[in-house]
């Protein structure tokens, strides 16, 4: 395989990720609605809303963070590096992708055991009767931070060839 296939593979993969997080956050604002609803007008929530929401915020983050910092569109400040001359701007940003390459594989290599034993035990969250499976929202996790730490590496290779990765914002 070529690299410009891999390349747009791995960016399709990003973007269908993230579209299915953007689409998990509509379900969720529809089910969060629907209990509100219920609650309000007849005295009657939903069962199992509270852990179905703390469970899938986690899975959408996840789902969106690789394709967020692909597009430059995570929190960033930038009154030090505007003010430090071109060398030192380049130094500092191929030390915030290695540093992120690393801690986000460091979180993939953490919690595989735990994914795996999640899986094998079938953990869920909560009680009857609504229980959450949450052996699906930590393969997300570990998905996400492995695509995440895969991306920082992409933008630690074209920093190293002297060109800033370009985001569909721009450069950083």
């Amino acid at each position: 395989m070529n690299a410009n296939l891999l390349h747009r593979l791995f960016n399709g993969l990003l973007s269908t990720l993230n579209l299915l997080g953007a689409f998990w956050v509509v379900l969720l604002m529809l089910l969060i609605t629907a209990d509100v609803v219920g609650r309000a007008l007849f005295n009657a929530p939903l069962p199992g809303v509270p852990e179905i929401v703390k469970i899938s915020v986690v899975g959408l983050v996840w789902c969106m963070m690789a394709h967020t910092l692909k597009i430059g569109a995570h929190l960033r400040s930038s009154i030090l590096m505007d003010r430090m001359p071109p060398r030192a701007r380049r130094g500092v940003e191929l030390l915030a992708c290695l540093l992120g390459a690393v801690m986000f594989g460091l979180i993939v290599y953490s919690g595989w055991s735990q994914m795996i034993d999640a899986w094998r035990v079938g953990e869920f969250e909560g009680e009857d009767p609504v229980r959450v499976p949450t052996y699906p929202v930590r393969s997300l996790v570990l998905l996400g931070a492995a695509l995440t730490s895969l991306q920082f590496c992409i933008m630690f290779v074209e920093h190293l060839r002297g060109r800033p990765f370009q985001t569909e914002k721009g450069s950083h």
